[in-house]
């Protein structure tokens, strides 16, 4: 255990800054980003060095940068490309072999609160209150299946929401759907900063009116059991 005294131990997640301990991994400037933090301890406790990470809804890419800081293998991809070494694909329909990674990380969006590309097949455009957001969703995580190995870790972060005075539990939604494909770890709570609804006008909002603000995310791990193939 020498050198791993810093991983977190227990359910709750927090980093009060995106970039703590991998100032260069990401962009803390992008709506919803992944804490390096967060993936630093999912990638050193479900993989060795030159195993490979994957991450289909890449964003700003802090998870393929920190799976190749920690010596692993990474493949990032996104509807909407940012930088570079991040590939053009659908989350839908991984670029990639079967049976053939150790991790999969996935930070998807919650609902349609967030534009983050023009592109018309992005899932962020769907609401989580229509029924076709988790049918999407089920897609993405066939394709996890396929492409994890036997053994092999998802970790997958979700939020709920709650607007116009309506909440939907989108977590335990999401969490239904992917029991049917993998077996269950565990489910940490990963605590958010920095968000835009952290304001005191908004703390006041929230009393007045009797509503809770958006204070973590979900982040269910589960694995792909051994004996199963993809699909």
């Amino acid at each position: 255990m020498l050198g791993r005294t810093d991983l977190e131990a227990y359910t709750t997640w927090d980093f009060p800054t995106q970039s703590a301990g991998h100032p260069d991994a990401g962009d803390a400037s992008f709506n919803g980003v992944t804490p390096a933090g967060c993936a630093a301890n999912i990638v050193r406790r479900y993989t060795a060095p030159g195993e490979l990470v994957v991450d289909p809804m890449a964003g700003s890419g802090t998870i393929g940068d920190v799976a190749r800081a920690l010596g692993r293998r990474a493949v990032s991809f996104d509807l909407a490309p940012r930088r570079p070494h991040i590939l053009r694909a659908d989350a839908r329909s991984w670029p990639l072999l079967a049976q053939t990674a150790a991790l999969a990380v996935i930070d998807s969006p919650y609902s349609d609160n967030v534009v983050y590309s023009a592109d018309s097949r992005c899932l962020g455009r769907i609401s989580c209150r229509d029924a076709r957001f988790y049918e999407e969703m089920e897609k993405v995580a066939s394709e996890a299946h396929r492409v994890l190995r036997p053994g092999g870790i998802l970790g997958w972060i979700i939020a709920d929401e709650y607007r116009g005075g309506v909440y939907t539990p989108v977590g335990f939604r999401l969490l239904g759907l992917l029991e049917r494909r993998f077996e269950p770890i565990d489910t940490i709570v990963l605590v958010r900063h920095h968000d835009r609804s952290a304001s005191p006008m908004w703390e006041h909002r929230a009393r007045r009116f009797n509503f809770f603000l958006r204070g973590f995310k979900f982040l269910f791990i589960l694995r792909k059991q051994v004996g199963e193939s993809g699909g």
